[in-house]
């Protein structure tokens, strides 16, 4: 008898001792402390952004807005702009990479260029990233492969020369002015100037590395040009005012492919709702934390449709008959 309540006691003992050891390496985390699963949590997640320029601004502000509702308001936004400048884009990729954020939202492809070199591990959505495959960031549109997925704002070239046909049919010599220094530029001049050979129009490309380069290089493209094509480089659009002055002045009509240089002087645009592209975008963060979503199997997304915008008071500038087709399809912009 002696014997069983010895034994007994020692399982007591043995038992309660691994209570002590379970309960203690499961307890509850101290206050401030976020499990994983905590509803709770606070995401810290970053807005990469290439300069300041009211279509990437509105994709950033629609971006923060459809996460933070997706979230109930559990995140906090960090924004760093480097305003085009390489060392500060480096310095800032580093801050994003070490800093415990996690998710970055960015906006511009050297950026998220810059941004994958320092981390293999932080998710990473691109937001408007024209060719994410040919610039290396993925190595699919279906399957991204790494911690990087996003949305693309690939130009729709062929509709926005469709639309220069209705409304300029004797244009067969279209200018194109970008920075050759911007991989999404040259990706997308590429595509316009093949689209452009496949419908016998001659292309005259001109380039800049500066905004204070633009109104010299556009005088030189007088009498060679009928109209200007301006893609989304960042240079030219963070001067976009300047070069409509020009263009202005030396009569020369520009299209491009967002509202917001329609409402700034082109004559119209075929291209994307970038505040759709930003809450395309937070859907797939949102995706990331909620479902626990790899970006690696997330494909790239494109905007929903295309639209057309057009600004009637420099079309009736350039002399110019407004195609009774757009008053019913596209959307009047003004300045």
């Amino acid at each position: 008898m002696k014997l069983g309540k010895w034994i007994g006691g020692i399982v007591v003992i043995v038992l309660l001792v691994a209570g002590i050891i379970f309960f203690g390496l499961y307890k509850t985390p101290p206050s401030g402390i976020h499990s994983e699963t905590s509803s709770d949590r606070i995401y810290k997640v970053g807005i990469f952004e290439v300069v300041r320029h009211p279509v990437l601004d509105a994709m950033a502000d629609s971006f923060r807005a459809h996460l933070d509702q997706s979230l109930s308001g559990r995140v906090q936004f960090i924004t760093m702009v480097p305003e085009g400048d390489a060392s500060k884009t480096e310095q800032m990729a580093q801050k994003f990479a070490t800093e415990g954020y996690d998710l970055v939202f960015v906006i511009g492809t050297n950026l998220a260029q810059s941004l994958a070199k320092k981390t293999s591990t932080l998710p990473i959505v691109l937001g408007a990233a024209t060719d994410p495959v040919s610039t290396g960031l993925v190595e699919s549109w279906e399957r991204p492969g790494r911690n990087i997925t996003g949305t693309s704002d690939l130009s729709p070239v062929d509709a926005q020369l469709d639309r220069l046909g209705e409304i300029m049919p004797n244009a067969n010599r279209i200018g194109i002015i970008y920075n050759p220094s911007e991989d999404n530029s040259g990706i997308i001049v590429a595509r316009f100037k093949k689209e452009c050979q496949k419908r016998g129009l001659t292309t005259v490309s001109t380039t800049i590395s500066g905004q204070n380069e633009i109104k010299q290089t556009l005088v030189s493209l007088i009498g060679k040009i009928d109209a200007l094509y301006a893609p989304t480089d960042a240079t030219v659009q963070s001067a976009f005012p300047l070069l409509i002055k020009t263009t202005n002045e030396l009569k020369i009509p520009v299209f491009n492919c967002d509202e917001g240089t329609v409402k700034k002087g082109a004559i119209f645009s075929v291209g994307f709702d970038y505040e759709a592209l930003g809450r395309i975008s937070a859907e797939m963060a949102a995706d990331i934390f909620q479902n626990n979503k790899s970006p690696s199997d997330m494909p790239i997304r494109l905007a929903d449709e295309f639209q057309l915008f057009y600004n009637e008071i420099q079309i009736l500038k350039f002399n110019l008959e407004l195609p009774a087709s757009w008053k019913q399809d596209g959307k009047r912009v003004s300045e």
